[in-house]
């Protein structure tokens, strides 16, 4: 039970944000944009460049390329189940599929069991995961509102993918941030979780629960969750037995990311685009549900 009081204690002061957002919204005291557009253009790229310079080269191929190929083929399920089912729309439940809040609620976890190295392989496991879905899965939420080309130029203005090459440039050339920024990103990663959640809280004034079809949801949540596990094992035992360049404590690391809810990522997106905002919140607060049990619960096992 120790593992979930410091799982929860860490978590909740960024949780407070979401009721925040929520008054906010109801309020009309801040606009939306002033959250979304700071985060996406500003925020977020320059983390990715602190992340990139802070990992090993080695763990960030073959941790990345997993967290990618999760992402990747975690949306098949995601398709068969928009055919089986009737409910959300196809794209956004594609990209419910592939965003997995890898720093939000995997950063207090790692921390909870294991060593501080294991905040740099979530890292690496991160970048993977954030590279899908700033591109397909950006891609996918955008095609809710527009068509492909025009999607696809949306994507494009996003500066991540532009960050990513920028950090993997300096990191080839041995280049290190100024240690007085090491502080400085700290803060604007507190900074980044919390305005993903007050984000989340804005676009919740959209629901209501009274009418929730739980049967649909529960569904769906457990083909997410199950498909996202099998795919997983499949990839740490194709990297054990055809590379094994992974340690134990960094494929326990790897094995946690399907637990782990959907990223407030989508609601960003979605609010960045005008595009299925309520359902993206719905769907992230229905994850985070799932998760706050199942992820303690795994992280008793590896304690």
């Amino acid at each position: 039970m120790e593992i979930f009081y410091k799982l929860y204690a860490a978590l909740f002061p960024y949780l407070l944000c979401i009721p925040l957002g929520y008054f906010l919204k109801k309020k009309e005291l801040v606009p939306k944009k002033y959250i979304h557009k700071p985060l996406l253009f500003v925020l977020i790229p320059l983390l990715l460049i602190d992340n990139v310079l802070e990992t090993e080269m080695s763990n960030l191929i073959i941790l990345a390329t997993m967290s990618f190929s999760l992402a990747f083929f975690v949306t098949f399920p995601a398709i068969w189940a928009f055919k089986k089912f009737d409910g959300l729309d196809k794209p956004l439940l594609i990209s419910s599929f592939s965003f997995f809040n890898v720093l939000f609620f995997g950063i207090p976890t790692v921390k909870a069991i294991f060593d501080q190295d294991a905040v740099t392989t979530l890292i690496c496991i991160y970048i993977g995961t954030g590279l899908f879905g700033y591109t397909v899965g950006y891609t996918a939420v955008a095609k809710s509102k527009f068509g492909i080309k025009k999607s696809i130029k949306e994507a494009l203005k996003v500066p991540f993918i532009y960050a990513f090459l920028l950090a993997i440039s300096l990191k080839l050339f041995n280049y290190e941030l100024p240690e007085f920024f090491t502080p400085v990103l700290d803060v604007l990663g507190v900074i980044v979780s919390a305005a993903g959640m007050t984000l989340l809280g804005m676009n919740i004034t959209m629901i209501n629960f009274k009418d929730l079809d739980l049967s649909y949801f529960s569904k769906v949540l457990g083909i997410r969750t199950g498909s996202a596990i099998l795919i997983a094992g499949f990839l740490l035992a194709a990297e054990y037995f055809i590379f094994d360049l992974l340690n134990s404590q960094e494929r326990s690391v790897y094995s946690l990311i399907p637990l782990f809810p959907i990223a407030a990522t989508l609601t960003v997106f979605a609010s960045m685009l005008g595009s299925e905002e309520r359902d993206s919140a719905l769907m992230i607060v229905l994850s985070m549900v799932v998760s706050l049990i199942l992820v303690p619960l795994m992280a008793m096992i590896y304690s």
